[in-house]
């Protein structure tokens, strides 16, 4: 473990228990040795990642508690393929539980969906193959690599495509939490909800509108230090895009977190392991006030 911290955080991070590549305990040593000052896993609809880890205590880093959800699309709201992080709420929230267990089972019925519309589009692809690479939840990362290996002439931008909004594999959830059922069972549970990644959402045409809605559903904070540019993570334009986001979040007394996102080298190639310098981790602190 590192003697000194580096002052930063990554409070944004996948595991095997949705669509990353490492064990829990890989990725919190990674940060450990790195010198990070705090970290959160931040699975999708679950808390298998955390829950392997044990105790939270010992790591030589400080672990918020994390998870991150899928928000219903409410266009007029400005909410398409909207995700909110959740952070520092009580672990054994019954409530938070229970949800997370009927997304986690909503969540398999559409990738199964998702398979067979895109088997139906001619690629090479079945569900026993897709379900045999996730150990928790199925994610994307798990369709896109089972075309993969089974043809090289399919690119991985096509298939994002083609599941992403607008195409012709795109499924949305029946169940998916509304944005204030969610801010809410976060903060029922004694956490702070955050919008994640706001650069990633191109697709929606009014951002300032989807800002607004969050504010008035009570939304802490914004996902500012993050490679809002995911082809330069840790370039120009995802440095213009953070300094955008500062400013927004300024406007909206919101705190600005960050996180890479970091999946594993496979999913998310251009990001490096415990390598994110961006967040500084007195936003650690910030969020935990507003708990």
């Amino acid at each position: 473990m590192a003697d000194l911290s580096n002052g930063h955080a990554n409070l944004h991070l996948h595991t095997v228990f949705s669509d990353g590549e490492l064990q829990p305990a890989d990725v919190v040593r990674a940060h450990a040795r790195a010198g990070f000052a705090a970290i959160a896993l931040t699975d999708h609809d679950t808390l298998a990642g955390v829950d392997a880890l044990g105790d939270l205590q010992g790591w030589g880093v400080r672990i918020l508690s994390g998870v991150e959800l899928s928000i219903e699309d409410e266009p007029d709201r400005g909410l398409i393929e909207a995700h909110l992080l959740g952070y520092a709420f009580d672990l054994d929230d019954a409530s938070m539980r229970l949800r997370l267990r009927l997304a986690s089972e909503e969540r398999e019925t559409q990738k199964r969906e998702t398979v067979r519309l895109l088997a139906e589009a001619g690629y090479p692809v079945d569900w026993e193959a897709v379900r045999r690479r996730a150990l928790g939840n199925v994610g994307k990362p798990h369709i896109v690599a089972a075309v993969e290996a089974a043809s090289r002439q399919v690119s991985r931008e096509e298939l994002y495509a083609v599941m992403g909004p607008g195409g012709r594999a795109h499924v949305g959830r029946a169940q998916d939490l509304r944005l204030d059922d969610a801010v809410a069972l976060v903060r029922a549970a004694g956490g702070v909800a955050v919008l994640a990644h706001p650069g990633v959402y191109d697709h929606v045409e009014d951002l300032e509108l989807s800002f607004r809605t969050c504010a008035a559903a009570g939304v802490g904070g914004l996902e500012v230090t993050y490679p809002q540019d995911p082809q330069d993570p840790y370039g120009e334009r995802s440095r213009k895009l953070m300094d955008r986001f500062a400013e927004v979040a300024r406007r909206y007394g919101w705190v600005a977190t960050g996180g890479d996102d970091f999946h594993g080298p496979v999913v998310t190639p251009r990001i490096r392991l415990a390598a994110w310098t961006a967040t500084p981790a007195s936003c650690v602190d910030e969020l935990l006030a507003r708990v």
